[in-house]
C-alpha cells in the first residue's frame, strides 16, 4: 500500500541527498532561466524538497547561486574586503584583492573555469550576467560610494584584466608580474573612482 499522506516540512530523515539535489536543480534552473527568474521555491520544487531546506543549506538566493557556480569564494565577501579601505586607496586595494583571487592556489583555477564557462556555455552567460548586473555592480557602487555607472566601468576594468591575463594569456598582460599589474591598474582605477 502506497503512503499518500502529505510530506512533512523540514529536513529529510536518514542519509539525505537534499543538498546535492537542490544544487543540481539550481544549476539547471539558473542556466535555463537566469538569476532573476529563478526563485528558491522553483528550485525546491525541481529538487523535490521542502522550500525551507534551500535557505537552511544556502542561506539566500545569492548563496545558492554562488554555490551553483562552484567557486570557492563569495563575490560579495570579496567586494566588501576589497573596498574596506579609505577612498583614496580603493584603486590599489581592489586590483590587489582581485588579482589575489585569480592567482590564488585554491581559487585561481576555479575562477578561470567560471569565466571560461560564462563565455562558452550558452546557459551560463545570462545567469552570470544577471548576477553581475543585479548583485555585483550595485554592491561595488554602494561599498565604494560611487555611481552605478562608475562601478560598471571599474568592474569592466577588473574583468578585462582577468580575461586578457588569465583566460586568453595575452602576452602584454600575462607577462607582467602581479606587482606590475597592481602598479599599472591601481592608479587608473583610482582615477575612475576619483572622477565620480
Amino acid at each position: 500500500m502506497v503512503d499518500k499522506s502529505p510530506r512533512r516540512p523540514g529536513r529529510r530523515t536518514g542519509d539525505s541527498t537534499a543538498r546535492d539535489d537542490i544544487l543540481r536543480a539550481a544549476q539547471n534552473l539558473f542556466g535555463r532561466n537566469g538569476f532573476k527568474n529563478t526563485s528558491m521555491r522553483s528550485v525546491a520544487t525541481e529538487a523535490g524538497v521542502d522550500v525551507a531546506l534551500v535557505p537552511y543549506y544556502f542561506g539566500s538566493k545569492h548563496g545558492l547561486f554562488v554555490a551553483a557556480l562552484e567557486v570557492p569564494i563569495d563575490p560579495a565577501d570579496q567586494i566588501l574586503r576589497a573596498t574596506d579601505c579609505p577612498r583614496d586607496e580603493l584603486g590599489k586595494r581592489m586590483i590587489t584583492e582581485f588579482t589575489g583571487v585569480w592567482e590564488g592556489i585554491e581559487t585561481g583555477s576555479a575562477m578561470q573555469g567560471l569565466l571560461r564557462s560564462a563565455i562558452n556555455d550558452e546557459s551560463r552567460p545570462s545567469a552570470f550576467a544577471e548576477f553581475a548586473s543585479s548583485e555585483m555592480v550595485p554592491l561595488v557602487a554602494q561599498s565604494t560610494d560611487v555611481s552605478v555607472e562608475t562601478a560598471r566601468i571599474v568592474v569592466s576594468m577588473l574583468f578585462g584584466v582577468a580575461t586578457m591575463r588569465y583566460l586568453l594569456g595575452v602576452p602584454l598582460f600575462a607577462d607582467l608580474t602581479r606587482d606590475e599589474v597592481i602598479a599599472q591598474w591601481g592608479p587608473r582605477i583610482q582615477q575612475v573612482i576619483d572622477g565620480d
